[in-house]
């Protein structure tokens, strides 16, 4: 679930929150600052999950367990 999560953070981080909102001068720097929170939050998620099933099969499985703990929404077995 934390994959999910994770991939989910991260693909918001590219939505331009603050050009839709029509924000600027501060505010444009704050939804700016918040964007790239919730990406490398999203990384951070994500990275944990991705280094759990690189340990648990090797970095040539990790992409198959990854895949299916994306897919099933199940954690990476460890």
């Amino acid at each position: 679930m934390r994959l999910r999560v994770g991939v989910l953070l991260w693909a918001m981080s590219w939505i331009p929150y603050g050009l839709i909102l029509g924000l600027s001068g501060a505010w444009l720097t704050a939804s700016w600052c918040f964007e790239i929170l919730l990406g490398v939050t999203g990384l951070a998620l994500a990275g944990t999950e991705f280094s759990r099933a690189v340990k648990a099969r090797g970095w040539k499985g990790a992409p198959a367990v990854a895949w299916r703990a994306f897919r099933h929404g199940s954690d990476v077995p460890s």
